[in-house]
């Protein structure tokens, strides 16, 4: 079971040992600092789920402890909640202004202490559910469902980002793989869908880390290299399409190879994109007409 952790700042020893006493179950961890400079330390090793702190101690007091805290990027989204004899308006609010997120009356009652803790963990449990949903949300908009790979929408954007920020050669490589019409009607497409899969991971594991690859569709991906010259581009398209053609694909027991087609060109910044994707279409279909399973640099525009 992952636990969460809370970090109790106190320089008291009895009233560390109540909280730990009162919070600490197999779910929940408490971590003990006796004062605000060593609390700011743990928190940054450790970043806590939640951080109750004293406001009245030697050295820095609560206040100047959580205001440090909240101006530091490693610990400012950590909660605070203020330990606190002084429960007048003025010192609740002066809490609130440093960044605490609320406070706990001492002398304090145990299911009160807990209640506030459990509320605060609860939203924090939200605020995690909600970012997670949000990367999942952001990664769904630019990524292709099946292959993970960037889609053609985020490819068009990124590419925009190379062609009108810098100035080096950027090589265009559209792929195909052959045949896969063939591969769905013999193997079924549960292994087709396999295929797929297994050729992106071969194409991004070979790639740099600068390179664009993205399911372009169906069958197809498009790939963007930039800052490289034009040996090294066909070099390296022949080195993936080489790549693929040694791998051994199955379904049950039976083993197959499959192979891929490439179409290369240098991206031309003096046409527009749409010609530009269709030129390296043209490309791709020249090595397509021609035997298949080799990468075609043309240029034509």
């Amino acid at each position: 079971m992952e636990k969460d952790t809370v970090l109790v700042v106190d320089d008291s020893d009895i009233i560390c040992s109540i909280i730990k006493d009162i919070l600490e179950t197999p779910s929940l961890h408490i971590d003990i600092a006796h004062s605000g400079e060593e609390g700011i330390i743990i928190a940054k090793q450790l970043h806590p789920t939640l951080i109750l702190l004293d406001i009245i101690m030697n050295g820095i007091d609560g206040y100047e402890t959580c205001r440090m805290l909240k101006n530091n990027s490693e610990t400012k989204d950590i909660p605070v909640i203020f330990i606190t004899g002084n429960n007048d308006s003025q010192s609740v609010l002066k809490g609130f202004e440093v960044g605490a997120a609320d406070y706990v009356s001492k002398p304090f009652i145990p299911e009160e202490l807990k209640a506030r803790v459990k509320v605060h963990m609860q939203n924090i449990k939200i605020q995690r559910e909600l970012q997670f949903l949000m990367q999942e949300l952001k990664e769904t908009a630019v990524t292709d469902y099946l292959t993970k790979l960037y889609n053609r929408r985020y490819f068009m954007d990124q590419l925009l980002v190379f062609v009108t920020q810098f100035d080096f050669k950027i090589f265009l490589i559209l792929f195909d793989i052959d045949n896969f019409k063939k591969i769905n009607d013999t193997y079924g497409h549960n292994t087709g869908d396999t295929v797929l899969v297994t050729i992106s991971n071969i194409l991004k594991l070979l790639l740099r880390e600068e390179d664009i690859l993205s399911r372009w569709g169906g069958e197809e991906f498009m790939i963007c290299l930039p800052d490289i010259t034009e040996n090294a581009a066909l070099d390296f398209a022949d080195k993936l399409r080489g790549e693929v053609s040694k791998y051994n694909f199955s379904c049950g027991s039976i083993v197959f190879r499959c192979t891929i087609t490439g179409g290369i060109i240098q991206y031309d910044r003096t046409i527009s994109p749409e010609k530009n994707f269709t030129n390296v279409d043209r490309a791709l279909y020249l090595g397509k007409s021609s035997g298949k399973n080799q990468c075609i640099y043309n240029q034509s525009v």
